[in-house]
């Protein structure tokens, strides 16, 4: 099926990062709504007229996301009935958002809307508006929203989210190499380490690699079925543990795995066909050249378990004033719609976030002509998100830092236990 030509639009005006945009309502008004924000509830009342006015939603999208983004957004502005007009800025970086997002909370200068990870939230919950009152009053079958995502989306207790820029990690692997050697796509661990053996002895070459560091370890240990944190600190100090640390070691060990390094990405070095597989988001497709050889997709194998991490963020609203919130919802309810939510997907690699989108006839004839959107849907029940709670974001950067190390110094399995316990609680 044809995709629609995407035509990139450049925006007429950008925010400087800080700014708040103002609405076209009376300032004694504005200042009202901006004073009753103790519990930052939303007002969500069906049938009050929205004012013109501006909303600033900061991102960190890309290369193709930050193009069909852009797209999505001049076509809500131009078809709103309200006159509200939607301005995108790039913060860089998803860190260099978490930054921005956490200085701005500390001078009270947040944006309307942001991308967010729950992580990223807690020193600055307070300032989150609570959406129920929207979904209640004003969403069309919440209930579509994939379950996963409204669990996600409410972990502290509100809804404090709404789903979009969602993918899951999948097995990327050159499909053309690995009929070569007689190989399939792994299942299992077993398949990994068969696998890796074979590409050595053959090709002399490392066979896979992981984006995520601390996502690795935490599939890991889920497919092993075993915990892996909480608020307490490391759950995964067990028999299970230790049989996912040992797998882990020795794929890295016996140099079946390798790191990232420089290219940040593995998809540089799979597009060049410098490594035969790598595990990463769904939605890196896009980063991915295969000319002169087959792409192959797969769901992530797994060993007592399967278990695939979820990834991407939501968006947060924090307007303090009423006429900003209700617009910035109806910017939020176009972006999650059945058709944006398509388009999305189908453009970026990302995933639809309601169950309509998936079974919609045109992402069907999409997914059956696409191997990674087929691999994703093929792992649904094996979804997990991490844990947000107070540290959890520290705990990421120190396990990431941690395995780094353990892995470059060819550690034992037994030492990697006990060092990444210790980052962990270190950490909290």
């Amino acid at each position: 099926m044809k995709r629609k030509s995407i035509l990139c639009v450049t925006l007429a005006a950008a925010l400087a990062a800080g700014s708040l945009a103002g609405c076209g309502t009376p300032a004694s008004e504005s200042s009202a709504a901006s004073a009753d924000t103790t519990s930052v509830q939303a007002s969500a009342e069906n049938g009050a007229a929205i004012q013109p006015c501006e909303v600033t939603f900061w991102h960190a999208m890309t290369g193709q996301q930050e193009t069909t983004l852009t797209e999505l957004t001049d076509q809500f502005n131009a078809e709103n009935e309200y006159g509200i007009q939607v301005t995108l800025v790039n913060q860089g970086s998803y860190n260099d958002l978490s930054t921005k997002l956490t200085a701005n909370a500390a001078a009270d200068t947040l944006p309307d809307l942001s991308q967010a990870y729950n992580s990223w939230l807690i020193p600055y919950l307070d300032k989150v508006v609570h959406l129920d009152d929207f979904v209640a009053n004003d969403y069309d079958n919440y209930e579509d929203i994939m379950e996963g995502y409204r669990e996600e989306t409410s972990q502290f207790g509100f809804i404090n989210a709404m789903p979009f820029n969602k993918s899951t990690y999948v097995y990327f692997y050159n499909k053309t190499m690995f009929d070569e050697l007689g190989l399939e796509a792994p299942e299992t661990w077993d398949d990994l380490l068969n696998i890796g053996k074979t590409f050595q002895e053959e090709k002399g070459m490392v066979s896979l690699g992981f984006d995520d560091m601390a996502g690795m370890l935490e599939a890991t240990l889920r497919q092993n079925g075993s915990d892996y944190v909480n608020e307490e600190g490391a759950q995964f100090n067990t028999e299970a543990g230790q049989q996912a640390l040992d797998f882990i070691m020795e794929m890295y060990n016996n140099d079946y795995a390798r790191l990232v390094g420089e290219d940040n990405y593995f998809s540089g070095p799979f597009s060049n066909q410098l490594i035969p597989a790598y595990v990463g988001s769904s939605t890196g497709v896009s980063y991915i050249t295969h000319e002169g050889w087959e792409l192959g997709v797969a769901p992530l194998p797994g060993n007592t378990e399967k278990a695939a991490n979820t990834a991407g963020t939501n968006i947060v609203m924090f307007s303090k004033d009423e006429n900003q919130q209700k617009a910035a919802w109806e910017y939020l309810k176009f972006l999650t719609s059945t058709d944006a939510t398509v388009k999305w997907a189908m453009d970026t690699g990302y995933l639809p976030v309601r169950t309509s989108a998936y079974e919609s006839e045109t992402y069907q004839e999409f997914m059956a002509g696409d191997a990674t959107a087929t691999a994703s849907y093929a792992q649904t029940d094996a979804f997990f998100s991490s844990p947000a709670f107070d540290g959890s974001y520290d705990i990421q950067n120190a396990v990431n830092a941690k395995l780094e190390e353990l892995i470059l110094n060819k550690a034992d399995s037994t030492t990697a236990m006990q060092e990444l316990v210790d980052a962990v609680n270190g950490a909290l």
